[in-house]
């Protein structure tokens, strides 16, 4: 029988790190162990990863939703991983990760059926391949359209918490900022936005379900108009974001950079102006409408 708590995921792209896997499954319950078998003649992971769940439902529920998402630009298979087969001299011991026969019999010619061949093309070209979003807000402060506001999303560098924040404006999953308010607004600091169930700042969820973990810090609060995530410790991310107004380099570390404002900077010092010492707006700012532009 196979174990219904652990999962395959197949189609990683050389960049994948364990962590990178475990952020990505961990909004959907527990995680007892993420293995990625590492081929030692190329000292690279292989392509494929297993991850064991707690509970047998969670592990479902991943691979149901995980299953031709994409990471890195490219699109993963997630099955429940296949049982680990008899050996002549009884049942192997140990993970199964860890017996050759198994990966080549049930993981690898998987795999190598549908990607050996473009692999062989790709492989140098994977980095180039990841296309940052561009995604865009319409803003509107009081009653009257202020304008647009521009935005580029670092998917070369946060693939999660950029496809949080685009599947969020496009509202793919049934829910996103569309119709949500920036409710925290301090000059010379941030506006804060993105609670689009609760308006005040305890609400928002993200595409994962839970709060997920912070992806990593590569990216610097640098400047003005950087778009990162607002939390409430460490390993909270849900839907609510700040763009910054200067640069902001004590939050480095603490919040993770996903992006930059592109165009529309004058919308976002519009936005600046309404707001106060204490966070609170002076007037109401909307997103009135928001999307994907490319």
């Amino acid at each position: 029988m196979s174990n219904k708590r652990m999962i395959y995921v197949g189609g990683l792209a050389e960049e994948v790190t364990e962590k990178t896997i475990h952020s990505a499954f961990i909004p959907f319950g527990d995680i007892v162990d993420v293995n990625l078998p590492i081929d030692y003649e190329t000292e690279k992971h292989r392509g494929f990863a297993f991850v064991e769940f707690e509970l047998a439902e969670d592990a479902k529920a991943a691979m149901d939703n995980m299953n031709e998402s994409e990471i890195f630009g490219r699109t993963l298979r997630v099955n429940i991983a296949k049982p680990m087969f008899a050996k002549k001299e009884g049942l192997a011991h140990g993970p199964v990760w860890a017996d050759e026969d198994w990966l080549k019999k049930y993981a690898m010619n998987e795999d190598t059926e549908e990607t050996t061949a473009s692999d062989a093309k790709t492989t140098e070209t994977q980095k180039t391949e990841v296309k940052n979003p561009k995604v865009f807000f319409d803003i509107r402060i009081g009653n009257q359209y202020t304008g647009r506001i521009v935005m580029e999303l670092r998917a070369d560098v946060v693939p999660l918490t950029a496809e949080n924040f685009r599947c969020l404006c496009t509202h793919e999953k049934g829910y996103g900022y569309r119709g949500s308010t920036f409710h925290r607004i301090i000059p010379q600091f941030m506006c804060q936005g993105g609670d689009f169930t609760n308006h005040n700042g305890t609400g928002g969820k993200s595409i994962y379900g839970r709060k997920f973990e912070d992806e990593n810090f590569k990216l610097k609060h640098t400047a003005p108009g950087m778009m990162s995530m607002a939390n409430s410790g460490p390993n909270t991310n849900g839907s609510q974001f700040f763009m910054t107004t200067e640069k902001t380099d004590w939050l480095d570390n603490k919040h993770v950079v996903f992006g930059q404002v592109k165009e529309g900077f004058e919308v976002l010092k519009k936005i600046e102006a309404i707001g106060s010492k204490d966070g609170k707006p002076r007037q109401k700012v909307v997103i009135s409408d928001c999307g994907q532009l490319t």
